[in-house]
């Protein structure tokens, strides 16, 4: 539910909800805009991404791996009030149920940013191996609705009754000042992000480890926040000058941090012309390493205080002292 607050008369109002259709907005450009913001909807900590759809093919939307190599299938189409988008979702169960180790290893090597093999990215982003025998042993599959699509959600009960490993990812749409304002929380594989609604300005930044240990060394040397190809590298257009940037190096902690420049720079991903523009980055003024490294998965408000505390001239170059909070990006 949300509420328009008037602060004056001490009232507060149900904004209404709304469809996409109502803005004219179709299912290509909601789509393409959430393609755009993947970097902030996928937790990077629970799933490593293997692939996402090419135009032509039948594939769905997204395709992921969790810890144990069970495979997640994400339909974001957003058909509203239809049963297609459920259909197609089981539809790429039937067709990917069979896929071994090679395929999806095939389907994870056909990005231009991937530096190994699918298992050795997996132990890479989780700490152990797993064999490629564990991988796609079961499959759990992920569709996007609108909150008020009720027979899309009522369908997805009754299969999770037959113990199919269904779930919904809910959007919901309301109207202000004639636009549209779409409330879509990150997809999680539990129930409660806890850190989820933590205040706006502080943020983590994965050094990308795991896929390639150049990127790290570049963040980290340099003093820079760093992402790259489409859609990873938007999010370095999110941050703002004076945002505090703590650079995460997976499996280690915190190992650096800084605040953002504001400016973003633009260069060919390892210098190679053939991926010109595809790292954007921003400068991170007042960067210091952190020594001893920070783990944060654990508890990472606590976690992200101490840092902070430690370093708390980077946060003086932003005007603010109140207790160190953030959004977890990764």
């Amino acid at each position: 539910m949300l509420l328009h607050i008037d602060p004056i008369a001490k009232t507060a109002d149900r904004v209404p909800r709304r469809k996409l259709r109502d803005f004219k907005l179709d299912e290509r450009g909601f789509q393409d805009i959430l393609f755009r913001s993947l970097d902030r909807l996928l937790p990077d900590n629970e799933l490593l991404l293997i692939a996402q759809s090419v135009r032509g093919g039948e594939e769905p939307d997204l395709i992921a791996v969790d810890a144990i190599g069970r495979i997640y299938l994400f339909e974001l189409k957003v058909w509203e009030s239809s049963s297609e988008n459920l259909l197609q979702v089981l539809r790429y169960g039937q067709l990917f149920g069979s896929y071994r180790y090679e395929d999806l290893d095939r389907l994870y090597r056909r990005s231009p940013a991937a530096s190994m093999g699918l298992q050795q990215a997996h132990k890479r982003k989780f700490g152990s191996e797993i064999k490629t025998t564990d991988f796609n042993n079961d499959q759990v599959f992920v569709v996007m609705t609108n909150g008020l699509d009720s027979r899309t959600r009522e369908a997805i009960q009754y299969w999770k009754t037959r113990k199919l490993d269904i779930r919904p990812w809910v959007y919901r749409v309301y109207e202000a000042q004639g636009d549209p304002l779409v409330e879509i929380n990150a997809f999680r594989m539990e129930e409660d992000a806890p850190y989820e609604d933590i205040e706006e300005g502080y943020y983590i930044w994965n050094t990308n480890l795991n896929n390639d240990g150049t990127d790290d060394a570049d963040m980290s040397s340099q003093g820079k926040a760093a992402a790259y190809f489409e859609p990873w590298k938007r999010k370095v257009e999110r941050l703002k000058k004076g945002d505090v940037v703590l650079l995460y190096r997976s499996g280690t902690g915190i190992v650096g941090m800084g605040a953002a420049t504001g400016e973003v720079r633009r260069k060919a991903y390892h210098d190679d012309p053939v991926h010109a523009d595809e790292e954007f980055y921003t400068m991170l003024s007042g960067f210091k390493a952190v020594e001893p490294p920070r783990l944060t998965l654990r508890n990472p408000r606590a976690d992200w205080r101490k840092v902070l505390l430690r370093y708390d001239d980077v946060l003086n170059r932003r005007g603010k002292r109140q207790e160190a909070g953030g959004a977890y990006q990764s």
